[in-house]
C-alpha cells in the first residue's frame, strides 16, 4: 500500500510540475507578445492596426497617401 501511495503521490507532484510548466510558458509567451506589439507601435508603416493612440491621424495621413498616388496616377503621360 505505501509503495502505491507514493507512485500516486509521485505521480500529482509530477502534474503539479507541468502545470506550474505550463504556465510559466503562458506567461513567457504573455510578455513576448507585449514586446512585439509596443516594438510594432514604434515601427512606422508596420501593421497600423495594433497601434495605440491616434487612429484619426492615422487615417487621414492613409487618406492623404491615397489622394497623392492617385494624383500621381491622373498625371501620368498617356
Amino acid at each position: 500500500m505505501t509503495m502505491e501511495k507514493d507512485l500516486r503521490q509521485a505521480a500529482r507532484l509530477a502534474g503539479d510540475a507541468a502545470d506550474l510548466a505550463a504556465a510559466g510558458q503562458e506567461a513567457t509567451l504573455a510578455l513576448l507578445l507585449a514586446e512585439m506589439k509596443a516594438l510594432t507601435a514604434l515601427m512606422p508603416g508596420a501593421m497600423p492596426h495594433l497601434r495605440a493612440g491616434n487612429a484619426r491621424a492615422e487615417e487621414a495621413r492613409e487618406r492623404t497617401t491615397d489622394a497623392e498616388v492617385e494624383a500621381l496616377f491622373d498625371n501620368m503621360p498617356v
